[in-house]
């Protein structure tokens, strides 16, 4: 297969303009074979936990998102209730970058 993209050049933009690394690429590979049960009772959720308590604590949870937005708005909502708020410079990477998806919870929470 032939690249469409010169695979040599960089940028730093963003975490989403780099392919994925190799290690990763082959551990996706590896996990790809047969059937698991889903949505957190699988056998690699587990193993996440694990390393998870075993660096922070039996008490630490973790939860796998698919990006960055998801990871940052996961977590905006595991520190905040419903009716408290995050203030932020306005060139904030949150306000500026993120789609307004840590606005979206305030806004459907009315």
């Amino acid at each position: 297969m032939i690249p469409r993209h010169d695979p040599r050049l960089k940028a730093f933009g963003s975490d989403n303009y780099a392919g994925v690394h190799p290690d990763i690429l082959q551990a996706i590979a590896a996990a790809n074979g047969g059937h698991q049960v889903a949505y957190g009772d699988d056998v690699y959720t587990e193993a996440m936990r694990q390393v998870f308590q075993r660096h922070f604590g039996e008490t630490a949870q973790a939860w796998p998102v698919f990006n960055g937005t998801a990871a940052n708005v996961v977590s905006l909502r595991a520190m905040t209730a419903p009716w408290e708020a995050v203030i932020c410079a306005e060139s904030a990477h949150i306000n500026t970058d993120e789609g307004g998806a840590p606005r979206w919870r305030a806004a459907s929470s009315c």
